[in-house]
Protein backbone atom coordinates (compact mmCIF):
# COMPACT_ATOMS: atom_id res chain seq x y z
CA UNK A 1 0.00 0.00 0.00
CA UNK A 2 1.66 3.85 -1.01
CA UNK A 3 2.06 5.21 2.48
CA UNK A 4 1.84 8.69 0.70
CA UNK A 5 -1.72 8.02 -0.43
CA UNK A 6 -2.82 6.09 2.98
CA UNK A 7 -1.94 8.69 5.45
CA UNK A 8 -4.78 11.59 3.64
CA UNK A 9 -7.39 8.40 3.69
CA UNK A 10 -6.48 7.47 7.27
CA UNK A 11 -6.48 11.39 8.43
CA UNK A 12 -9.66 11.54 6.45
CA UNK A 13 -11.71 8.82 7.98
CA UNK A 14 -9.89 9.48 11.71
CA UNK A 15 -11.49 13.40 11.23
CA UNK A 16 -14.78 12.10 10.41
CA UNK A 17 -15.13 9.79 13.51
CA UNK A 18 -13.51 12.44 15.48
CA UNK A 19 -16.38 14.80 14.24
CA UNK A 20 -19.11 13.11 15.68
CA UNK A 21 -17.31 12.07 18.67
CA UNK A 22 -19.45 13.96 21.33
CA UNK A 23 -22.48 11.50 20.00
CA UNK A 24 -19.79 8.71 20.32
CA UNK A 25 -19.57 9.68 23.88
CA UNK A 26 -23.19 10.27 24.51
CA UNK A 27 -23.72 6.79 23.49
CA UNK A 28 -20.90 5.40 25.41
CA UNK A 29 -21.95 7.18 28.68
CA UNK A 30 -25.92 5.74 27.99
CA UNK A 31 -24.88 2.15 27.28
CA UNK A 32 -22.16 1.69 30.02
CA UNK A 33 -24.68 0.45 32.60
CA UNK A 34 -25.37 -2.52 30.92
CA UNK A 35 -21.68 -3.63 30.89
CA UNK A 36 -20.30 -2.06 34.57
CA UNK A 37 -23.51 -3.44 36.30
CA UNK A 38 -23.23 -0.41 38.27
CA UNK A 39 -25.82 1.73 40.40
CA UNK A 40 -26.23 5.66 38.50
CA UNK A 41 -24.59 7.20 41.26
CA UNK A 42 -21.07 5.24 40.56
CA UNK A 43 -21.70 4.97 36.93
CA UNK A 44 -21.56 8.79 36.28
CA UNK A 45 -18.54 9.09 38.23
CA UNK A 46 -16.80 6.39 36.38
CA UNK A 47 -18.04 7.12 32.48
CA UNK A 48 -18.73 10.89 33.21
CA UNK A 49 -18.84 13.22 30.23
CA UNK A 50 -15.29 14.34 30.72
CA UNK A 51 -14.00 11.09 30.96
CA UNK A 52 -15.56 9.81 27.58
CA UNK A 53 -14.23 12.61 25.70
CA UNK A 54 -10.80 12.15 26.71
CA UNK A 55 -10.89 8.03 26.07
CA UNK A 56 -11.90 8.74 22.92
CA UNK A 57 -9.56 11.34 22.07
CA UNK A 58 -7.19 8.98 23.76
CA UNK A 59 -7.99 5.88 21.00
CA UNK A 60 -7.92 8.23 17.61
CA UNK A 61 -4.63 10.14 18.90
CA UNK A 62 -4.05 13.66 17.39
CA UNK A 63 -4.71 14.87 14.10
CA UNK A 64 -1.05 14.95 13.04
CA UNK A 65 -0.49 12.11 10.21
CA UNK A 66 2.20 9.98 12.34
CA UNK A 67 1.17 7.88 14.89
CA UNK A 68 3.77 8.95 17.54
CA UNK A 69 1.97 10.59 20.44
CA UNK A 70 1.00 7.66 23.20
CA UNK A 71 1.99 10.21 25.91
CA UNK A 72 -1.53 11.01 25.81
CA UNK A 73 -3.45 7.91 25.49
CA UNK A 74 -0.65 6.10 28.67
CA UNK A 75 -1.76 9.43 30.65
CA UNK A 76 -5.51 8.88 30.20
CA UNK A 77 -5.06 4.72 30.65
CA UNK A 78 -3.40 5.50 33.88
CA UNK A 79 -5.72 8.12 35.14
CA UNK A 80 -8.97 6.36 34.40
CA UNK A 81 -7.95 3.21 35.76
CA UNK A 82 -6.85 4.49 39.06
CA UNK A 83 -10.73 6.52 38.83
CA UNK A 84 -12.04 3.49 38.54
CA UNK A 85 -11.02 1.70 41.19
CA UNK A 86 -11.51 4.64 43.44
CA UNK A 87 -15.05 4.43 42.58
CA UNK A 88 -15.58 0.71 43.15
CA UNK A 89 -15.67 -0.53 40.16
CA UNK A 90 -13.64 -4.20 39.87
CA UNK A 91 -11.21 -4.48 37.00
CA UNK A 92 -13.19 -6.75 34.90
CA UNK A 93 -16.26 -4.19 34.19
CA UNK A 94 -13.58 -1.38 33.85
CA UNK A 95 -11.96 -3.15 31.36
CA UNK A 96 -15.37 -4.27 29.67
CA UNK A 97 -16.67 -0.58 29.46
CA UNK A 98 -13.17 0.37 27.57
CA UNK A 99 -13.77 -2.70 25.20
CA UNK A 100 -17.56 -1.24 24.60
CA UNK A 101 -15.84 2.12 23.65
CA UNK A 102 -13.33 -0.07 21.79
CA UNK A 103 -16.13 -1.81 19.76
CA UNK A 104 -18.06 1.70 19.05
CA UNK A 105 -14.88 3.08 17.98
CA UNK A 106 -14.52 0.51 14.88
CA UNK A 107 -18.14 0.68 14.27
CA UNK A 108 -17.85 4.42 13.80
CA UNK A 109 -15.29 3.84 11.48
CA UNK A 110 -17.39 0.58 9.26
CA UNK A 111 -19.92 3.66 9.15
CA UNK A 112 -17.49 5.94 7.75
CA UNK A 113 -16.12 3.34 5.39
CA UNK A 114 -19.80 2.20 4.23
CA UNK A 115 -20.61 5.88 3.26
CA UNK A 116 -17.21 6.52 0.92
CA UNK A 117 -16.61 5.70 -2.25
CA UNK A 118 -16.32 1.98 -2.66
CA UNK A 119 -14.15 2.68 -5.50
CA UNK A 120 -11.71 4.67 -3.39
CA UNK A 121 -11.63 2.09 -0.14
CA UNK A 122 -9.96 -0.99 -0.54
CA UNK A 123 -9.86 -4.22 2.12
CA UNK A 124 -6.42 -3.59 3.10
CA UNK A 125 -6.93 0.38 3.73
CA UNK A 126 -9.96 -0.99 5.94
CA UNK A 127 -8.01 -3.53 7.94
CA UNK A 128 -5.45 -1.00 8.79
CA UNK A 129 -7.63 1.35 10.01
CA UNK A 130 -9.03 -1.34 12.56
CA UNK A 131 -5.45 -2.21 13.41
CA UNK A 132 -4.50 1.34 14.01
CA UNK A 133 -7.48 1.99 16.34
CA UNK A 134 -7.03 -1.62 17.79
CA UNK A 135 -3.72 -0.80 18.18
CA UNK A 136 -4.74 2.17 20.48
CA UNK A 137 -7.37 0.65 22.47
CA UNK A 138 -4.67 -2.06 23.57
CA UNK A 139 -2.61 0.62 24.77
CA UNK A 140 -5.20 2.67 26.86
CA UNK A 141 -6.11 -0.50 28.23
CA UNK A 142 -3.19 -1.73 29.54
CA UNK A 143 -2.44 1.87 30.83
CA UNK A 144 -5.94 1.81 32.69
CA UNK A 145 -4.84 -1.82 34.08
CA UNK A 146 -1.55 -0.18 35.56
CA UNK A 147 -3.15 2.52 37.03
CA UNK A 148 -6.09 0.38 38.56
CA UNK A 149 -2.73 -1.64 40.08
CA UNK A 150 -1.21 0.91 40.77
CA UNK A 151 -4.44 2.36 43.29
CA UNK A 152 -5.22 -1.02 44.31
CA UNK A 153 -1.47 -1.58 45.89
CA UNK A 154 -1.51 2.03 47.55
CA UNK A 155 -4.94 0.94 49.06
CA UNK A 156 -3.23 -2.12 50.04
CA UNK A 157 -0.49 -0.33 51.19
CA UNK A 158 -2.68 2.52 53.08
CA UNK A 159 -5.56 -0.29 54.94
CA UNK A 160 -1.86 -2.35 56.37
CA UNK A 161 -0.44 0.85 57.18
CA UNK A 162 -3.19 1.14 59.34
CA UNK A 163 -3.36 -2.14 60.49
CA UNK A 164 -0.39 -1.94 61.71
CA UNK A 165 -0.78 1.19 64.18
CA UNK A 166 -3.83 -0.68 65.40
CA UNK A 167 -1.48 -3.72 65.82
CA UNK A 168 1.10 -2.14 68.01
CA UNK A 169 -0.80 -0.31 70.39
CA UNK A 170 -2.17 -3.30 72.44
CA UNK A 171 1.49 -5.21 71.55
CA UNK A 172 2.93 -2.70 73.36
CA UNK A 173 0.85 -2.52 76.23
CA UNK A 174 1.83 -6.56 76.50
CA UNK A 175 5.00 -5.42 76.17
CA UNK A 176 5.31 -3.17 78.81
CA UNK A 177 3.30 -5.24 81.19
CA UNK A 178 5.61 -8.21 80.91
CA UNK A 179 8.22 -5.99 81.48
CA UNK A 180 7.00 -4.62 84.51
CA UNK A 181 6.18 -7.92 85.64
CA UNK A 182 10.10 -9.25 85.00
CA UNK A 183 11.61 -6.03 86.68
CA UNK A 184 13.21 -7.12 89.93
CA UNK A 185 13.92 -3.58 90.96
CA UNK A 186 10.19 -3.24 91.22
CA UNK A 187 8.98 -5.04 94.81
CA UNK A 188 7.38 -8.09 94.36
CA UNK A 189 3.71 -7.31 95.46
CA UNK A 190 3.58 -4.53 92.82
CA UNK A 191 4.63 -6.97 90.53
CA UNK A 192 2.16 -9.26 91.27
CA UNK A 193 -0.96 -7.47 91.09
CA UNK A 194 -3.67 -8.63 89.63
CA UNK A 195 -4.01 -5.52 87.68
CA UNK A 196 -1.39 -6.15 85.00
CA UNK A 197 -2.47 -9.49 84.21
CA UNK A 198 -5.78 -8.29 83.50
CA UNK A 199 -4.17 -5.24 81.70
CA UNK A 200 -2.13 -8.24 79.64
CA UNK A 201 -5.20 -10.28 78.87
CA UNK A 202 -7.11 -7.37 77.83
CA UNK A 203 -4.99 -6.48 74.98
CA UNK A 204 -4.41 -9.93 74.12
CA UNK A 205 -8.07 -10.78 73.69
CA UNK A 206 -7.91 -6.98 71.66
CA UNK A 207 -4.85 -8.30 69.40
CA UNK A 208 -7.14 -11.80 68.76
CA UNK A 209 -9.92 -9.41 67.86
CA UNK A 210 -7.64 -7.35 65.36
CA UNK A 211 -6.41 -10.28 63.66
CA UNK A 212 -9.79 -12.32 63.48
CA UNK A 213 -11.46 -8.73 61.88
CA UNK A 214 -8.56 -7.50 59.85
CA UNK A 215 -6.69 -10.11 58.84
CA UNK A 216 -9.20 -12.75 57.87
CA UNK A 217 -10.15 -14.46 54.58
CA UNK A 218 -12.73 -11.86 53.63
CA UNK A 219 -10.95 -9.14 54.49
CA UNK A 220 -8.72 -10.07 52.22
CA UNK A 221 -9.66 -8.42 49.08
CA UNK A 222 -10.45 -4.75 48.85
CA UNK A 223 -14.50 -4.65 48.17
CA UNK A 224 -14.06 -3.61 44.37
CA UNK A 225 -12.07 -6.50 43.78
CA UNK A 226 -14.23 -9.02 45.59
CA UNK A 227 -18.01 -10.11 45.24
CA UNK A 228 -20.03 -6.71 43.56
CA UNK A 229 -23.57 -5.68 44.64
CA UNK A 230 -25.39 -6.86 41.82
CA UNK A 231 -28.96 -8.55 40.40
CA UNK A 232 -28.75 -11.88 38.67
CA UNK A 233 -30.79 -10.01 36.16
CA UNK A 234 -28.17 -7.58 35.65
CA UNK A 235 -25.58 -10.20 34.64
CA UNK A 236 -27.85 -12.15 32.82
CA UNK A 237 -29.46 -9.10 30.62
CA UNK A 238 -25.82 -8.27 29.82
CA UNK A 239 -24.77 -11.84 28.59
CA UNK A 240 -28.11 -11.75 26.64
CA UNK A 241 -26.87 -8.96 25.27
CA UNK A 242 -23.28 -10.69 24.00
CA UNK A 243 -25.10 -13.21 22.57
CA UNK A 244 -27.88 -11.70 20.43
CA UNK A 245 -26.13 -12.15 17.42
CA UNK A 246 -26.02 -16.16 18.34
CA UNK A 247 -29.49 -15.58 19.15
CA UNK A 248 -30.78 -13.46 15.93
CA UNK A 249 -29.20 -16.21 13.59
CA UNK A 250 -31.02 -19.45 15.03
CA UNK A 251 -34.12 -17.40 15.00
CA UNK A 252 -34.34 -18.32 19.10
CA UNK A 253 -36.07 -15.86 21.84
CA UNK A 254 -34.28 -15.00 25.17
CA UNK A 255 -36.67 -14.04 27.57
CA UNK A 256 -35.63 -12.58 31.06
CA UNK A 257 -37.62 -12.65 34.08
CA UNK A 258 -38.90 -9.69 36.05
CA UNK A 259 -37.38 -11.30 39.66
CA UNK A 260 -34.46 -9.67 40.59
CA UNK A 261 -32.39 -10.87 43.70
CA UNK A 262 -30.31 -8.70 44.97
CA UNK A 263 -26.59 -9.46 46.85
CA UNK A 264 -23.18 -9.93 46.44
CA UNK A 265 -22.25 -12.28 44.22
CA UNK A 266 -18.89 -12.83 41.89
CA UNK A 267 -19.90 -11.71 38.51
CA UNK A 268 -17.01 -12.34 36.36
CA UNK A 269 -17.62 -15.90 37.26
CA UNK A 270 -20.96 -16.20 37.04
CA UNK A 271 -21.12 -14.16 33.89
CA UNK A 272 -18.45 -16.87 32.29
CA UNK A 273 -20.44 -19.64 33.40
CA UNK A 274 -23.93 -18.44 32.07
CA UNK A 275 -22.48 -17.06 29.06
CA UNK A 276 -21.10 -20.57 28.74
CA UNK A 277 -24.69 -22.48 29.57
CA UNK A 278 -27.01 -20.12 27.70
CA UNK A 279 -24.31 -20.21 24.35
CA UNK A 280 -24.68 -24.44 24.77
CA UNK A 281 -28.44 -23.91 25.37
CA UNK A 282 -28.88 -21.50 21.66
CA UNK A 283 -26.42 -24.17 19.99
CA UNK A 284 -29.26 -27.00 20.36
CA UNK A 285 -32.29 -24.67 20.06
CA UNK A 286 -34.03 -24.89 16.53
CA UNK A 287 -35.77 -21.90 14.63
CA UNK A 288 -38.61 -20.25 16.66
CA UNK A 289 -37.07 -21.90 20.03
CA UNK A 290 -37.93 -19.79 23.17
CA UNK A 291 -35.67 -19.85 26.08
CA UNK A 292 -36.66 -18.09 29.51
CA UNK A 293 -34.25 -17.25 32.17
CA UNK A 294 -35.99 -16.95 35.83
CA UNK A 295 -34.18 -16.28 38.98
CA UNK A 296 -34.49 -16.97 43.48
CA UNK A 297 -32.34 -16.67 46.33
CA UNK A 298 -30.79 -15.94 48.06
CA UNK A 299 -30.98 -18.73 49.93
CA UNK A 300 -28.80 -20.78 52.16
CA UNK A 301 -26.19 -18.03 50.91
CA UNK A 302 -27.04 -19.46 47.30
CA UNK A 303 -28.60 -17.40 43.98
CA UNK A 304 -29.73 -19.63 41.14
CA UNK A 305 -30.71 -18.89 37.90
CA UNK A 306 -32.99 -21.05 36.10
CA UNK A 307 -33.29 -21.98 32.12
CA UNK A 308 -35.68 -23.67 30.35
CA UNK A 309 -37.55 -24.04 26.97
CA UNK A 310 -40.98 -23.59 26.34
CA UNK A 311 -41.30 -26.09 24.47
CA UNK A 312 -41.03 -28.58 27.36
CA UNK A 313 -37.96 -30.18 25.98
CA UNK A 314 -34.45 -30.58 28.18
CA UNK A 315 -32.01 -26.85 27.51
CA UNK A 316 -28.73 -29.04 27.07
CA UNK A 317 -28.79 -32.24 26.65
CA UNK A 318 -25.30 -33.47 25.15
CA UNK A 319 -23.68 -35.07 28.05
CA UNK A 320 -20.02 -34.01 26.95
CA UNK A 321 -21.56 -30.12 27.15
CA UNK A 322 -22.91 -31.01 30.80
CA UNK A 323 -20.03 -31.97 31.78
CA UNK A 324 -17.44 -29.38 30.43
CA UNK A 325 -19.94 -26.60 31.76
CA UNK A 326 -19.85 -28.58 35.46
CA UNK A 327 -16.11 -28.51 35.04
CA UNK A 328 -16.11 -24.65 34.39
CA UNK A 329 -18.60 -23.67 37.38
CA UNK A 330 -16.38 -25.72 39.77
CA UNK A 331 -13.64 -23.12 38.76
CA UNK A 332 -15.92 -20.17 39.41
CA UNK A 333 -17.03 -21.91 43.23
CA UNK A 334 -20.59 -22.63 41.44
CA UNK A 335 -22.71 -25.59 40.36
CA UNK A 336 -24.45 -26.64 37.74
CA UNK A 337 -28.12 -29.19 37.92
CA UNK A 338 -29.48 -30.33 34.21
CA UNK A 339 -33.09 -32.11 33.63
CA UNK A 340 -36.14 -30.18 32.26
CA UNK A 341 -34.61 -26.99 33.56
CA UNK A 342 -30.93 -25.97 33.59
CA UNK A 343 -30.06 -24.85 37.29
CA UNK A 344 -26.82 -22.48 38.13
CA UNK A 345 -26.44 -21.83 41.24
CA UNK A 346 -23.78 -19.56 42.53
CA UNK A 347 -22.76 -18.58 45.80
CA UNK A 348 -24.59 -15.42 47.04
CA UNK A 349 -24.38 -13.05 49.87
CA UNK A 350 -27.89 -11.40 51.06
CA UNK A 351 -27.38 -7.66 51.74
CA UNK A 352 -28.13 -6.23 55.21
CA UNK A 353 -31.53 -4.58 53.83
CA UNK A 354 -32.39 -8.03 52.66
CA UNK A 355 -31.54 -9.49 56.03
CA UNK A 356 -33.75 -7.47 58.27
CA UNK A 357 -36.53 -8.45 55.96
CA UNK A 358 -36.63 -6.19 53.01
CA UNK A 359 -36.13 -6.81 49.61
CA UNK A 360 -33.18 -5.65 47.32
CA UNK A 361 -34.34 -3.27 44.46
CA UNK A 362 -32.62 -3.53 40.91
CA UNK A 363 -31.28 -0.57 40.05
CA UNK A 364 -32.30 -1.23 36.15
CA UNK A 365 -36.06 -1.41 34.92
CA UNK A 366 -37.50 -4.70 35.31
CA UNK A 367 -39.34 -5.93 31.95
CA UNK A 368 -42.22 -8.92 32.61
CA UNK A 369 -41.32 -12.30 30.85
CA UNK A 370 -43.37 -12.28 27.56
CA UNK A 371 -42.07 -12.17 24.20
CA UNK A 372 -44.30 -8.79 23.34
CA UNK A 373 -42.83 -6.56 25.81
CA UNK A 374 -39.17 -8.28 24.97
CA UNK A 375 -40.21 -7.49 21.08
CA UNK A 376 -37.21 -5.36 19.52
CA UNK A 377 -38.77 -1.77 20.47
CA UNK A 378 -38.60 -2.40 24.44
CA UNK A 379 -35.23 -4.24 24.39
CA UNK A 380 -34.06 -1.91 26.22
CA UNK A 381 -31.75 -4.04 28.74
CA UNK A 382 -30.02 -5.21 25.64
CA UNK A 383 -29.02 -1.77 24.35
CA UNK A 384 -30.32 -2.09 20.90
CA UNK A 385 -33.35 -3.17 18.59
CA UNK A 386 -32.94 -4.71 15.10
CA UNK A 387 -32.33 -1.74 13.47
CA UNK A 388 -28.96 -1.51 14.95
CA UNK A 389 -25.77 -2.96 14.56
CA UNK A 390 -24.26 -4.53 17.52
CA UNK A 391 -23.07 -2.16 20.39
CA UNK A 392 -25.88 -0.27 20.48
CA UNK A 393 -24.75 2.19 17.37
CA UNK A 394 -27.45 3.17 14.86
CA UNK A 395 -27.19 3.75 11.05
CA UNK A 396 -25.12 6.94 11.73
CA UNK A 397 -21.92 8.15 13.18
Amino acid sequence: MDERSYRPFQNGVLSAIRSGAADLAKRWEAQIKSVALMDDVRLRQVGGADWAQRLIDALLGSATPDDLDPEEGIAAGLEFGAHAFTCGSSLHHTMKALDLLSAMMLYAAETVLDESDAREVSAAQGIRIARYLQRRAALLSLAATRGYMQAYTDALRERFRHLRHDLRNPLGTIKSVLALMTDESVPLDARADPRFQAMAKRNARSLEELIADRLSDAAALLPMVADQEVSLRSVACAVRRELRGEAERRGVTVLVGTAAPYGRVDTPGLELLLRGVLQTALQECGEGDQLHLEFSGPIDGRGTVSISCESGREPIRDESSLERLSSLAERVGASILSGQRVLVSVPMQALPDQESGAVGVEQERSVPLNPVSLGDRDARDDVRGSRQRHHGQSGTL
